[in-house]
């Protein structure tokens, strides 16, 4: 993406997880929550990335650099604002699009960033929101609009009156500024709410105060908007990515019996043609190729299954490789 980064946010503590583990790190269908957004920012082809860490930077900064990304260190949790604003010197080389994203919303996808950017772009926005409409809003900053649906402002849940909770439209946390004016619009940002942090939100107010071209833009469906604070919404995270992994797999020629019954992880490859019974789990790096069959009730975490081959019900198999003859040890 040509005059194009990625800022994403991970430096919360995740307190309601109730973990050590710092949230963004917990395990979502074989691999780190925060992996998600970053495999949709790679999908994209943004290669220049900055995350923000704070809260266990320790476990976050040998993943982050396995993966060949600048971290950006958020000393204290002051809010959204103050998180990005500590991209400043990551940024000053830099003159472009600024994509910004929190790392515990996994269900984003590159196409729906990509039609926001090419929104952003076509109205030549200064500052762009990505916004969503939602059943049950409660939670969630509200998108406000004057009665013609001119973008005024985005309340937080906590700072807004009853008449602005009733609002459907909301913030997802996904925005587009270009760089430098981001770092200009947070240097008027002030901690006078409920939380006493610099939300990024108010980077809006501030834009619209000054004659910026400011909208938002719902292209987002509900469900992509949905953040991760809790193991109970991890569960359900992992819920709508299994629905996504078996719609995919089956529109490429695979068979699920008993579909909801499937558990598989998102780095598993499956050929066309493949057949699993109920109740399979396959973890990791498993690869089933072309025309092959898992017997139900199997479990099989990084094993190889060549093509035709047919495994008998509650097969365990681990790092191996499976041609016909039984389990063989892949040397």
């Amino acid at each position: 993406m040509e005059n194009l980064t990625a800022i994403v946010l991970a430096a919360g503590k995740g307190t309601r997880m109730r973990s050590i583990l710092p949230k963004v790190m917990h395990n979502l269908l074989g691999k780190p929550l925060l992996s998600w957004g970053l495999d949709v920012i790679k999908e994209m082809g943004i290669s220049r990335v900055q995350v923000v860490i704070g809260h266990g930077k320790e476990i976050l900064e040998p993943y982050l650099e396995s993966r060949g990304l600048v971290t950006v260190l958020q000393k204290e949790q002051n809010g959204t604002g103050h998180a990005v604003a500590c991209c400043k010197n990551a940024l000053q080389d830099f003159s472009g699009d600024a994509l910004i994203l929190c790392g515990d919303t996994p269900l984003l996808t590159a196409s729906t960033l990509e039609a926001f950017l090419k929104l952003h772009r076509a109205r030549r926005s200064d500052v762009s929101v990505l916004s969503a409409v939602a059943d049950d809003p409660t939670g969630y900053g509200r998108i406000v609009r004057n009665d013609t649906g001119r973008f005024l402002s985005i309340v937080e849940e906590k700072d807004a009156p009853s008449s602005v909770k009733e609002i459907r439209e909301i913030n997802t946390g996904v925005y587009l500024v270009s760089v430098p004016l981001i770092f200009e619009l947070l240097g008027h940002v002030e901690a006078d709410n409920a939380q006493n942090e610099y939300y990024l939100t108010d980077i809006v107010s501030i834009g619209l105060n000054s004659g910026l071209v400011v909208n938002a833009f719902c292209e987002a469906s509900f469900e992509e908007a949905f953040g991760i604070n809790s193991r109970i919404e991890l569960s359900r995270a992992e819920g709508l990515l299994l629905k996504r992994l078996r719609t995919k797999w089956m529109s490429a020629g695979v068979t699920f019996h008993l579909a909801d019954s499937i558990y598989l992880e998102a780095d598993v490859q499956l050929a066309q043609d493949v057949v699993l019974e109920p109740h399979v789990v396959l973890k990791g790096h498993t690869v089933i190729e072309a025309g092959a069959q898992v017997g139900a009730f199997s479990c099989l975490h990084d094993v190889l299954v060549k093509g035709g081959c047919h495994l008998p019900p509650y097969t365990i198999m681990r790092g191996a490789l499976y041609q016909g003859e039984g389990p063989c040890l892949d040397e």
